[in-house]
């Protein structure tokens, strides 16, 4: 079986919730870890250096000759906490946009009010490329 690498960033706040930011899917461990580097580097990423994490994400079943594509579509299931933000599991990885839309339709575990979502990654790119900043609202 087939695995790609999804590096996400969770950043924790100080009221208990979180923010996710998935910083992209790549082919290799090793590329990962490269881009986990260079992102550490970036505002934001620097404050938080223990929020990333490499999940591994078995690739739906495929012939084995096609290899690994280089755009996949991830699936993903979205559930918004009153309070602690949002809760963001990736549930597959996919060769095409309609494999993952079926899996999307034939998924239903979890909760009822999560919302089901299907995005594009290239495979080695780094998709956030940015720093961030968090802003607190003063009361």
């Amino acid at each position: 079986m087939t695995a790609v690498h999804a590096l996400i960033h969770l950043h924790d706040f100080d009221d208990g919730s979180a923010d996710f930011k998935l910083i992209g899917v790549f082919s290799t461990p090793e590329r990962a870890a490269r881009a986990q580097a260079v992102t550490a580097e970036l505002p934001g990423f620097r404050e938080s250096p223990d929020g990333f994490l490499v999940v591994p994400l078995e690739l739906d079943h495929g012939p084995a000759a096609e290899g690994l594509p280089m755009d996949l579509h991830l699936l993903f299931r979205i559930l918004e906490e009153p309070g602690h933000g949002e809760e963001v599991v990736i549930l597959g990885a996919f060769r095409s946009e309609e494999q993952a839309h079926a899996a999307a339709s034939a998924y239903h575990e979890g909760p009822p009010e999560a919302e089901l979502e299907v995005s594009p990654v290239d495979v080695d790119e780094r998709t956030w490329t940015d720093g961030f900043f968090t802003w607190y609202d003063e009361e």
